[in-house]
């Protein structure tokens, strides 16, 4: 444990630059290998995705013509490319920029808890969920708000409400 926390304080903010640099030829021969075998991750998906609906206005068009309505559970748990297919295969046909979007009354509707989101599970931010909710209300959008659990007895809610009381507020 000494040694590790000298390193880490030998190290530093270098840290991050020094495994960056290590890193960065394993991450280009990774590309090579996924290019080499006409393969895809989860996050060249997205990406994809993401650029089909961004891009192509007859993608986009054809996202909303298809769905009436767009239903989203976990929203908590969503990453910054999944909020932005999202909200783009959900409104304006000509929009090309999310954060810009208003959605349509009726059209889109979101789950989601701060509280329980899974934080940085492959690559979900909370705080797009908490700019996705502020766009949606500002566009009109209703935020509804469940008060009652039904996971759990009111005995054991109040003692992990009272444990964890400093770090789940704002």
């Amino acid at each position: 444990v000494q040694l590790l926390d000298a390193f880490r304080v030998e190290a530093d903010a270098d840290l991050a630059a020094l495994l960056r640099d290590e890193l960065r030829r394993s991450i280009d021969d990774y590309e090579r290998l996924k290019t080499r075998h006409g393969a895809l991750d989860f996050l060249d998906l997205l990406l994809r995705a993401r650029n089909l609906v961004r891009d192509r206005d007859d993608v986009r068009r054809d996202f909303q013509a298809r769905f009436d309505c767009l239903f989203v559970d976990e929203f908590q748990d969503t990453d910054p490319l999944q909020a932005e297919i999202l909200l783009l295969a959900a409104d304006d046909p000509d929009e090309r920029v999310w954060t810009k979007v208003r959605a349509l009354p009726g059209k889109l509707f979101i789950v989601g808890d701060p509280k329980q989101s899974i934080y940085r599970f492959r690559r979900a931010d909370v705080s797009i969920y908490r700019q996705v909710c502020e766009q949606l209300q500002a566009g009109g959008a209703q935020c509804l708000k469940l008060t009652k659990s039904f996971r759990s007895v009111p005995v054991i809610q109040r003692v992990v409400n009272a444990a964890f009381a400093s770090r789940m507020t704002g």
